[in-house]
C-alpha cells in the first residue's frame, strides 16, 4: 500500500484554442474537466499501474459531490477533511499555434491551526499500512512551510517521497525524506543559479543529499532524469516521444517510480519506470496523464548511465 498526500485537490479545466490572444477574446473548444493536484495525480497513476494506493487531502463543502464523482470514475480511495468553501480550479490553456501550455491557478482552501492538527490525525491513520507516503503539490492557504516536515515527523518509520518547491522542500529535509523529486527549475530556484550542465546538476543533488535527503531524483523535462544517493549518480536520457502536454509529467515519474518499489525493484532501476510513466504522460491532451499501453510500449526504451 502507498499513501499519497493532496492537502489542496483542484477541478481542471483544459480547454484548447486556435492561438491564445493575449488582451483579446478567446474561444475555448474541447473543454474537459478532470480531477486535479499533485497527490492525486500521483494516486491516478499507482491506480492504472495496478499498485494498492489510497489518497489523504483537503476538500472544500462547496462542491465536495462534484469533486468525487470525478474521484470515483478513477476508482480511488480518497479520504479528507471537510473544509468550509470551494475547491479550487486550475484553467490550463493548449495553443494549438504553438503547442504551448498557459496554465492559471487558483490559490485554493484555507487551513487554520486545528485543522492542520485534523489533517495530521487523518493522516497517521491513513498512512497506518502503508510503507510509502507521497507529500507533494501546493499547501493551502494558512500552511506555514513546514507543513510537510510536520506531516513526515508525524509518520515515524515511513519511506516519506517529498516532491515539493522552495521553504517547503528545504525545511522537509530536516526529516531526511527517502526520496525528493526537485525538476529542474525548483532544483535551480533552491541553488540561486542556473545549472546548464549533468555536472552542474549533479553537485545540486549532492548539496540536497548533504542537507538531508537520503536519495534525489531531478526531472529534467526534454533532457530526461537524474538520480543519486550521494554514492552513485545515474542519467536517463529522456525518449523521444510527441510532446502534446507536460502538465501530470512529474507526478507520473513520481508514481512510476513508485510502481518499481513497490514491486521489489532498487531505486535504481525503479528510475526506469519513472521515466517511461513521465514520457507517457507528456503524449497526452492537457491533464489526462499517462496510458498504460504508451507506459508499457516505452518501459523497454529506456536507458542508464552511470556518471
Amino acid at each position: 500500500m502507498i499513501t499519497t498526500v493532496c492537502m489542496n485537490p483542484s477541478f481542471d479545466k483544459t480547454a484548447t484554442v486556435e492561438r491564445l490572444l493575449t488582451g483579446e477574446v478567446n474561444r475555448l473548444n474541447d473543454v474537459r474537466y478532470d480531477i486535479g493536484g499533485k497527490g492525486l495525480n500521483v494516486a491516478i497513476v499507482l491506480n492504472r499501474l495496478q499498485v494498492s494506493v489510497n489518497c489523504a487531502g483537503c476538500l472544500g463543502e462547496a462542491d465536495e459531490q462534484e469533486l468525487m464523482e470525478l474521484v470515483h470514475r478513477e476508482n480511488l480511495r480518497f479520504r479528507y477533511l471537510r473544509m468550509p468553501g470551494k475547491t479550487r480550479t486550475n484553467l490550463k490553456i493548449r495553443d494549438l499555434a504553438t503547442g504551448s501550455v498557459t496554465e492559471f491557478n487558483e490559490p485554493g482552501l484555507r487551513m487554520d491551526e486545528q485543522q492542520q492538527e485534523e489533517f495530521l490525525e487523518l493522516l497517521r491513520d491513513e498512512a497506518a499500512a502503508s510503507r510509502y507516503v507521497v507529500l507533494s503539490g501546493r499547501l493551502p492557504l494558512g500552511c506555514a512551510e513546514d507543513m510537510y516536515q510536520r506531516c513526515m515527523a508525524a509518520l515515524p518509520g515511513k519511506d516519506c517521497v517529498l516532491d515539493a518547491a522552495g521553504d517547503a522542500l528545504l525545511l522537509g529535509l530536516t526529516e531526511k525524506p527517502y526520496l525528493i523529486k526537485p525538476n529542474l527549475p525548483e532544483l535551480e530556484g533552491l541553488m540561486g543559479r542556473e545549472l546548464k550542465t549533468l555536472r552542474a546538476i549533479r553537485d545540486a543533488a549532492l548539496e540536497l543529499i548533504g542537507k538531508g535527503a537520503r536519495n534525489v531524483i531531478v526531472s529534467m523535462g526534454r533532457y530526461g532524469a537524474m538520480y543519486t544517493d550521494g554514492q552513485r549518480t545515474l542519467f536517463a536520457p529522456a525518449i523521444q516521444v510527441e510532446a502534446r502536454s507536460t502538465v501530470g509529467a512529474g507526478d507520473a515519474m513520481v508514481g512510476g517510480v513508485l510502481m518499481g518499489l513497490e514491486k521489489g525493484e532498487s531505486l535504481e532501476d525503479s528510475l526506469r519506470y519513472g521515466v517511461a510513466a513521465g514520457c507517457a504522460s507528456v503524449m497526452t491532451d492537457g491533464t489526462q496523464l499517462m496510458t498504460v499501453s504508451d507506459f508499457t510500449a516505452l518501459l523497454p526504451k529506456v536507458t542508464l548511465q552511470e556518471l
